[in-house]
């Protein structure tokens, strides 16, 4: 009964907590976006005065917007400002020696005199993250990512030790050379093998399905149990991604993964990424669940297209159900490049320019996937497009919103190149 009723007050006081942070796709997420449109158009004193407006307006922001926004107040002359956004994301659970070898932040490290100081304050930080959480989603996200173990017959192993080799991988381009040896393993050979060992295989691939099934339900359930009875498991939570530092940065001495490592721990969620890696939602709806979470400042909107939808909704047959627009936003940036000896009117100057297409809609207006798009806090079509092709190109900061797939096109006519132009758009 004690248990009971202390279960109750902490999911009183979870509810209690998200009424208090307001509807982050009112109050929150638009202004983050005006944000991110000013570091687009470079302009980082604006863009630190969006942030601190949406950071006053919550009780917890999210840790990627306070490290854009000590970025900008660097920029800005600010540092005073920075160390305290840095301190912020430090609180949630981002190592603190990282600053010093961050993708931007290590140029402050070697000219600010207050550096050091500030620097030894942040490894007395302690991230008041729930390990008892933390620890139960890890075990969950390795039921449905770890491949279920069923040992080979006798026979498929005499036949893979006497007719296959181990091959030796080694991966170089970094200052470590990693060499890996991969075993012949009969259950993903997909080679030609006698009938009644492939019957085996068949077998035992059965066998692994089976077990995955079983773990991946499991899994499912009780992620959906610790949600409903601690809120959904955001950063403050569980702290930055919810991953093991070290597993998010095997090459952890290198600036030059910096930028991936800070994209894994700001842009990523543990409890997405457990439903996100399961095929079926056992007839459970999740998307509500979800969208509760983002309005509550618990999940960042974009990190919603990590769920594949069209498994929780295999029956879509109206606009209403269909949440395939949230993961809108691409385009396709092109680079021209004319075949030898070819000579056009209209090809004067495209060598050093890039052209861009936009996705093609189909089924619904972009005025109706801008509505439900901006009713969960994600950026509009116009707005995500811009932030593609911001990301284009390297940058520090990490910018939500818009994907772009890079293509070089070649053209062998003057005819193709019209089409091309006419049909594209030049952005420099």
């Amino acid at each position: 009964m004690k248990k009971l009723i202390f279960i109750l007050i902490i999911s009183f006081l979870w509810r209690v907590e998200s009424l208090a942070q307001g509807d982050f796709t009112r109050i929150y997420h638009p202004i983050i976006n005006e944000a991110e449109l000013a570091i687009v158009d470079t302009n980082y004193y604006e863009a630190l005065d969006f942030y601190k407006e949406a950071f006053a307006n919550v009780k917890k922001p999210f840790a990627k917007d306070y490290y854009n926004a000590a970025i900008c107040a660097a920029m800005s002359g600010k540092l005073s400002l920075t160390f305290d956004y840095l301190e912020k994301i430090v609180e949630k659970g981002y190592p603190a020696d990282s600053l010093r070898k961050d993708v931007f932040f290590h140029y402050v490290a070697d000219t600010c005199k207050r550096w050091n100081n500030f620097e030894k304050q942040m490894r007395l930080v302690k991230p008041e993250i729930n390990w008892a959480i933390r620890d139960s989603l890890k075990n969950y996200y390795a039921l449905v990512t770890k491949v279920p173990y069923t040992p080979l017959t006798p026979e498929l192993r005499k036949h893979f030790q006497e007719n296959y080799k181990k091959e030796t991988l080694t991966v170089t381009g970094t200052k470590e050379v990693f060499t890996q040896v991969i075993l012949a393993d009969s259950l993903f050979f997909y080679g030609n093998l006698p009938e009644k060992l492939k019957n085996q295989q068949d077998s035992l691939r059965k066998i692994n399905d089976t077990k995955y099934s079983a773990n991946a339900k499991i899994a499912f359930q009780k992620t959906l149990d610790l949600i409903e009875m601690n809120g959904f498991p955001d950063e403050s939570m569980i702290g930055l991604s919810g991953f093991d530092v070290r597993f998010l940065r095997p090459y952890r001495n290198f600036i030059a993964y910096e930028q991936g490592f800070n994209i894994a721990m700001f842009d990523n969620n543990l409890t997405i990424n457990i439903l996100g890696s399961l095929p079926f939602t056992y007839g459970k709806e999740v998307s509500p669940i979800l969208i509760q979470a983002i309005r509550d400042g618990k999940l960042i909107p974009h990190q919603i297209n990590r769920v594949n939808f069209a498994r929780f909704n295999t029956n879509i047959k109206n606009f209403e159900n269909d949440l395939s627009y949230y993961s809108m936003g691409k385009v396709q940036i092109l680079q021209l490049q004319l075949e030898s000896n070819l000579v056009c009117e209209s090809a004067q100057g495209i060598q050093n320019k890039k052209f861009w297409k936009k996705e093609k809609f189909t089924d619904y207006s972009e005025a109706e996937i801008n509505e439900k798009r901006q009713d969960i806090g994600l950026e509009k079509l116009a707005d995500a497009y811009k932030k593609a092709f911001f990301k284009e190109n390297p940058t520090p900061f990490i910018i939500n919103g818009g994907s772009y797939q890079k293509e070089l096109s070649y053209i062998s006519s003057c005819e193709v190149l019209e089409k091309m132009l006419k049909e594209s758009i030049s952005i420099r």
